[in-house]
């Protein structure tokens, strides 16, 4: 009875390949891009533990085991560079990680109509434009001479502040302009776990007389707790990643060599000693301390949730 239980299963999730093949068709592309760009340059994790030369290749350089390793773990440079990293990140799940939820539900809380679409539309569109653009309109705004807040700043009476040139404000400048550019993006995410929300738990709270604040309290933000605690997990992941406010993106287009003791960030100083210097294994080992710190950030906060609220991510 149970291997023809077995037999009944697969065949209805042929029957539902079959059905949906169109749908499946579209995440072709986006597998194929996850081996290429994901899963292929694994293999580039071995030049860690080789003293690798260009011109001998994988197969004929040296192998040296864990010297590149020691090296950059006694490296002021490096223990900088992730100070910036973790400072950066940090601040940036700290302040920027609540906004998209409270934007989320102010706008699901909007009546249905045109201001609601503009409103959502423009949030979300800072995330199409490109850093290289962001970069040069932040550089442009925030200009010491001729840029609008510094302009807005004389108006009223203050001293022009050199954004761009005091390491002191670099990290305000960062987070500031990627809270800005992905608040939206990360908006859409909690929009559709409210538009899952069952209606009849507001009409319910209504006719025992809840008030909006009752309503939020008891009926939305529990409801999108799990996926509140999901999109915890993974951007603790991000802390010392490619993927957090101090992505290479952000930092390459907005550091400048005035701010360097604030915004050499370890994806930067990966690519310094890497493309720069062209101490290929030295950036090998240290990007790939950097993942794995990473996948036990994600594995720790998933461990966590699972033990405090009772689910994970994975």
């Amino acid at each position: 009875m149970k291997e023809k239980r077995t037999d009944s299963q697969k065949r209805e999730l042929k029957r539902e390949i079959a059905k949906h093949r169109g749908l499946y068709l579209f995440l072709v592309p986006a597998f194929v891009a996850l081996i290429i760009f994901a899963y292929i340059p694994m293999a580039g994790v071995v030049m860690s533990f080789m003293d690798y030369d260009l011109i001998k290749g994988p197969f004929h350089s040296p192998w040296v085991g864990f010297e590149h390793f020691q090296e950059f773990l006694t490296d002021p440079e490096f223990w900088h560079a992730l100070g910036n990293t973790i400072g950066i990140n940090g601040l940036s799940i700290i302040i920027g990680f609540p906004l998209p939820i409270a934007l989320a539900i102010a706008i699901f809380s909007m009546k249905d109509g045109i201001f609601k679409r503009v409103t959502q539309t423009i949030s979300y569109l800072p995330h199409f434009v490109s850093w290289v653009v962001v970069g040069g309109l932040v550089y442009k705004i925030l200009d010491m001479d001729t840029g609008a807040v510094n302009s807005m700043i004389r108006f009223f009476g203050g001293q022009p502040i050199a954004f761009m040139r005091e390491p002191s404000w670099f990290w305000f400048v960062i987070i500031t302009v990627c809270i800005w550019k992905e608040l939206g993006w990360n908006t859409i995410i909690y929009l559709a776990a409210l538009s899952g929300i069952d209606a009849e738990q507001y009409e319910a709270a209504l006719v025992d007389g809840a008030n909006g604040w009752h309503r939020l309290i008891y009926i939305t933000i529990p409801s999108i707790l799990p996926i509140v605690g999901l999109m915890l997990i993974m951007t603790v992941g991000n802390l010392i990643n490619s993927n957090g406010s101090a992505s290479f993106d952000a930092v390459y287009n907005l550091r400048n060599a005035l701010t360097a003791t604030s915004s050499d960030t370890l994806d930067y100083f990966i690519f310094s000693q890497g493309v720069q210097h062209n101490e290929l294994s030295y950036a090998a080992a240290a990007g790939f301390v950097q993942g794995l710190v990473s996948l036990c950030l994600v594995m720790s906060a998933n461990a966590i949730s699972r033990k405090t609220q009772g689910y994970g991510a994975f």
